[in-house]
């Protein structure tokens, strides 16, 4: 189970492990997910996120972690209760897609 030490002590861990900038993702258990910029705050029983806003399919452009060079994407803040938290996925794939998926490529 996640909870305030895991955002606060483990995550920033394990980004600094995987480079400093990996792509990270908190996946919940209703099947939504969110791709993070920032841990905005750790408290009892939720976190508040600064995450990256989904328009349409945007995987290719993999905004990171912390990135300085994202303020042009939109992002929203999410507060995200530990209980609803499935996984949180850290990709330090520093590879972009090719193509685009879809008619076009």
């Amino acid at each position: 189970m996640f909870d305030a030490e895991y955002f606060r002590t483990n995550l920033p861990r394990d980004v600094d492990a995987m480079g400093g900038d990996p792509v990270v993702e908190v996946q919940l258990l209703s099947g939504h997910s969110h791709r993070v910029r920032a841990v905005v705050e750790v408290a009892p029983g939720f976190v508040v996120l600064d995450a990256y806003l989904g328009k349409g399919d945007l995987s290719h452009e993999r905004p990171r972690f912390g990135a300085p060079d994202s303020a042009s994407l939109d992002t929203f803040r999410a507060v995200v209760a530990y209980e609803s938290i499935a996984a949180v996925v850290l990709d330090p794939s520093r590879t972009r897609a090719k193509a685009i998926p879809g008619f076009g490529s």
